[in-house]
C-alpha cells in the first residue's frame, strides 16, 4: 500500500448574474453565470457544460425551470432522481415525476397516460423529472394508440444531467432525443451537464447533426470558492475489495466506535460487482453484526427492493458514480475501467470536509505524488481508458434507430403522422443505408417457407436461421439500453431474502436456484464456488445449439460474435440470399449481442425455465424441475 495526498480545489468567483443575486447568492461560480447568460441570451439549442463533482452544476438548473413554462430534467438513474426530488423540493420547486412507476399498462394505455400527464401537471408543477428510457420508448413506437411523439412538443427545455453515464447504444438513444426536440422547438433549450462529459457525444451533436453549442467550462482558481477538501489516498495492489474484508470490516468497526451518529452516509464503499457488494453485505451481518445494523446497500439488486433505506455507511456500485450528494468522509473504492468513471466515484468524497480513500486495483501510474485534484485528473485521465466513443459506430447506431423507428410504424399500422419521417429521416447521416437493410431482412424473411405457402428457404435452412436471429436482435432498438430478462427474485442479503427484480441471466452467472415461490418468483442462494456451474441458454432460431452462459458477459459475447459471424459467411456462397453480408457483419459488430437477444430457454442443474417473449409487456417466464 502506497499513500498521498490530493488537495483541495476551488473556482473562479465573479458577482452573480440577477437571477442568482434574487436567489441569495453573495457571489457566483464563473461558469453559473455563463450558463445563466445561455439561458437568458444565448442563440445556441444546446449548452455543455462542464464543471467537476461538487462545482454547483444544479443550482444552475433552477433558472432555466423558472424561465420555462415547461422543464424536462432526465437522470440516468430512478436514485439520483429521487434525490434530485428531494432537492427540488426542499427548495420549493413543484415537481412531478414520470417513469415507468408512474404509467400502468402497457401499449394504448400508456400512450395515453403518457400524453394526459402533461396536461394535467403542467398548470400545478415547474418541472417534470424523468429517465431517457420513457422518451427513448415514444420514439421507437413501444406506446400504441395516439402519437405519443406528442410528448417532444411540450418541452421546449430539457436537461440531461450526468449524460456521460450512458454507453453507445444508450447514447445513440440520447442523441437522437436531442435532435427531435431541438428541431421540433422554435427555440430550445437543451442543457447538457456532466464532471467527466463524452466529447465524442458533443461532436457528434456538432459535426454529424448540425446542431450549435454553447460550451461552459468552470475554471480552477486557487484564489477562487473552495468545492473540494483535502483527500489522503491510499493505494492497493488488491483488486478487489471482497478479498480484504476482514481489514475492511475491521476499520469500519473502528469508526462506527469512534462516532456518536449522524443521519446520511459519511462512509461509502464502491464496488465495480453487484455480488460483491452483496456478498460483502451477507458477510457484515454474519461476521460484524454491530457494523451490518449501520449499513445499507443500494446496487442494482436493490433498485426495486422497497426496504432500502440509507444508512450511515452506503455499500453500492456503479450505481452510486452519480448522485451521492453527502458528506462523504471515508471511500474505499474498486478503481472502475475508465477514467471517466474513477473521477466520478473518486469525486463523491472530499465535497464537504477532508477525506480519506483507499483504491483497491489502482496499480503503478502518474499517479503516487502529493498533488493538486486538478493534475490527478489530468493523472487520471492519462493513466486510465478513455471512455471516448467511435464517431462511425455512433452514426450507425443513430442511424439504424432512426430508421427501425419508422419501419415499425410503417409494419405496424401502415399509416402514421407523416411529420416524422423529419423527425428520422432529416440529418441523419447513415438512416438511407440502415432502413434497405432492414427492409431488404423483412422482405428476405418473408420468403421462409410457412407450411404450404411458396419461399425460398426452409424454415431451419441456414438462411432462415439467420435472418430470424436478425430479426430478434433487431429488438435491441426498442429501448434506450438494450434487452433484458427481468424477473422476480428472493437473494440472500444478510438478515433476510431481499425481494427484487433483476436480469436472469446476469443474475444465473452468480446464484443458484434454490426454489421456486408461486408466480415463478425464484429464490436464490449463493453459487458452489468447488461445483462447476452448468447454465446454457437456447437462442431463437438456434435452439438446437445451446451456449454456456455461465461464463463472463465478454465472454459470451465474444463466443456469439463468433457463431454470428460464421453463420453470415456461410450464406454467401448462395446467390439468392439477397440481404447484404457486409451489412449483416457491420449490424452485429455495432451491437451487443447479449444484451440483444433474450434466450428462449435457460437450463440449470436443476431448473428448466421457459421464456415466451410473443407477449404484451414485459417476457413471462415458465420454471420447472428438469428431469434428469
Amino acid at each position: 500500500m502506497t499513500e498521498f495526498e490530493v488537495a483541495g480545489a476551488s473556482l473562479a468567483t465573479e458577482p452573480p448574474e440577477p437571477a442568482l443575486e434574487d436567489r441569495g447568492f453573495g457571489y457566483a461560480r464563473s461558469f453559473q453565470n455563463r450558463v445563466i447568460e445561455w439561458i437568458h441570451d444565448g442563440s445556441d439549442p444546446v449548452s455543455v457544460v462542464r464543471a467537476p463533482t461538487g462545482a454547483g452544476k444544479t443550482a444552475t438548473f433552477y433558472e432555466l425551470i423558472d424561465s420555462r413554462e415547461m422543464t424536462l430534467l432526465v437522470y440516468p438513474t430512478n436514485a439520483l432522481l429521487r434525490q434530485q426530488r428531494e432537492r427540488f423540493e426542499n427548495d420549493d420547486i413543484d415537481v412531478a415525476v414520470l417513469n415507468a412507476n408512474t404509467l400502468d399498462g402497457h401499449g394504448h394505455e400508456r400512450t395515453e397516460q403518457l400524453l394526459s400527464f402533461v396536461n394535467k401537471y403542467a398548470a400545478d408543477y415547474d418541472a417534470v423529472l424523468t429517465n431517457p428510457d420513457i422518451l427513448q420508448a415514444a420514439i421507437q413506437d413501444m406506446y400504441v394508440g395516439s402519437d405519443p411523439m406528442r410528448f417532444f412538443n411540450e418541452f421546449d427545455a430539457i436537461v440531461y444531467d450526468e449524460f456521460h453515464f450512458y454507453e453507445a447504444l444508450s447514447a445513440s438513444g440520447l442523441l437522437l432525443q436531442t435532435k427531435i426536440i431541438a428541431e421540433r422547438q422554435p427555440d430550445p433549450k437543451i442543457l447538457l451537464a456532466s464532471a467527466t462529459p463524452n466529447e465524442e457525444f458533443v461532436q457528434f451533436l456538432r459535426n454529424r447533426i448540425g446542431l450549435t453549442i454553447r460550451d461552459i467550462d468552470a475554471d480552477y482558481d486557487s484564489d477562487g470558492d473552495q468545492f473540494r477538501h483535502r483527500m489522503v489516498v491510499s493505494r492497493h495492489e488488491d483488486r478487489k475489495m471482497i478479498d480484504c474484508r476482514d481489514e475492511i470490516a475491521a476499520e469500519l468497526q473502528e469508526k462506527i466506535d469512534a462516532i456518536d451518529g449522524y443521519d446520511e452516509p459519511q462512509i461509502v464503499l464502491v464496488f465495480n460487482s453487484a455480488k460483491d457488494s452483496n456478498d460483502f453485505h451477507d458477510f457484515l451481518y454474519r461476521e460484524y453484526p454491530e457494523v451490518f445494523e449501520h449499513a445499507a446497500k443500494d446496487n442494482g439488486f436493490d433498485t426495486n427492493d422497497e426496504t432500502v433505506d440509507l444508512d450511515e455507511i452506503l455499500n453500492t456500485t456503479s450505481k452510486g458514480e452519480v448522485g451521492l450528494d453527502y458528506d462523504v468522509t471515508t471511500l474505499y473504492m474498486e478503481k472502475p475501467f475508465t477514467a471517466s468513471a474513477f473521477l466520478q466515484r473518486f469525486g463523491r468524497a472530499g465535497r464537504q470536509s477532508e477525506a480519506t480513500v483507499d483504491i483497491y486495483g489502482l496499480g503503478q501510474g502518474p499517479w503516487g505524488d502529493d498533488v493538486g485534484f486538478p493534475t490527478f485528473a489530468e493523472q487520471i485521465y492519462a493513466g486510465l481508458e478513455s471512455t471516448q466513443m467511435n464517431q462511425e459506430r455512433l452514426a450507425d447506431l443513430v442511424g439504424f434507430r432512426a430508421a427501425y423507428a419508422l419501419v415499425e410504424r410503417e409494419e405496424d399500422s401502415g399509416w402514421f403522422n407523416q411529420e416524422l419521417r423529419a423527425d428520422f429521416e432529416t440529418n441523419i447521416h447513415k438512416f438511407d443505408q440502415w432502413y434497405g437493410f432492414i427492409r431488404k431482412v423483412i422482405e428476405e424473411h418473408g420468403e421462409i417457407k410457412d407450411g404450404f405457402e411458396p419461399g425460398k428457404y426452409q424454415q431451419r435452412s441456414p438462411e432462415a436461421k439467420l435472418l430470424e436471429f436478425t430479426r430478434a436482435c433487431f429488438k435491441t432498438f426498442c429501448g434506450l439500453r438494450g434487452q433484458s430478462l427481468p424477473v422476480s427474485i428472493k437473494y440472500p442479503r444478510g438478515d433476510q431474502l431481499g425481494v427484487t427484480t433483476y436480469d436472469l441471466s446476469t443474475t444465473l452467472r452468480n446464484y443458484d436456484i434454490v426454489d421456486v415461490e408461486d408466480d415463478d418468483v425464484l429464490v436464490l442462494g449463493p453459487s458452489d464456488d468447488d461445483i462447476l456451474s452448468t447454465v446454457t441458454a437456447r437462442l431463437p432460431a438456434y435452439e438446437t445449439e445451446p451456449t454456456k452462459y455461465d461464463q463472463s458477459t465478454a465472454e459470451i459475447e465474444e463466443l456469439l460474435q463468433t457463431k454470428i459471424h460464421r453463420r453470415i459467411d456461410e450464406t454467401e456462397s448462395n446467390d439468392e440470399f439477397e440481404v447484404s453480408t457486409e451489412l449483416l457483419h457491420r449490424f452485429f459488430r455495432i451491437i451487443r449481442i447479449v444484451n440483444a437477444i433474450i434466450p428462449s430457454r435457460i437450463t440449470t442443474s436443476k431448473y428448466d425455465i421457459e421464456v415466451d417473449v410473443d407477449v404484451s409487456g414485459p417476457p413471462e417466464i415458465d420454471v420447472h424441475p428438469r428431469r434428469i
